[in-house]
């Protein structure tokens, strides 16, 4: 399958990689499998296919850039001893949380400017 948008990234914290949609339902971060973007797809229901295309390209770069951010909860959850799936659904929401917030400041009033032409 070709991919519909490639993106080169270099993280803060040293990590080169590329990031790879498939349609607007599967993306894929270097060398691993494409996964499904749950998440994505429902963030982004009614935006044009270009928009469309570009937040989710930043959505997957805010998961690599976010990712350091992630060791403060699981270390919390480890600590308070947690249940393995609790935890890990925890630390799925938080990073999805995380994704979308560097969208946002990354895009700035872009972002909200792209969501509001949904209204009209």
């Amino acid at each position: 399958m070709k991919p519909s948008g490639t993106l080169k990234v270099k993280t803060w914290y040293g990590l080169s990689t590329t990031v790879k949609l498939f349609g607007t339902a599967w993306a894929s971060i270097g060398p691993l499998p494409p996964h499904p973007q749950l998440v994505n797809i429902v963030l982004r229901i009614g935006l044009s296919r270009e928009n469309s295309v570009h937040l989710q390209l930043l959505h997957e770069t805010g998961h690599l850039q976010t990712l350091p951010i992630l060791v403060v909860p699981g270390v919390l959850f480890y600590y308070l001893s947690l249940p393995l799936f609790p935890a890990v659904i925890g630390l799925l929401v938080i990073s999805e949380i995380l994704a979308e917030a560097y969208v946002m400041v990354k895009e700035g009033k872009n972002y909200f400017r792209i969501y509001r032409s949904l209204g009209r």
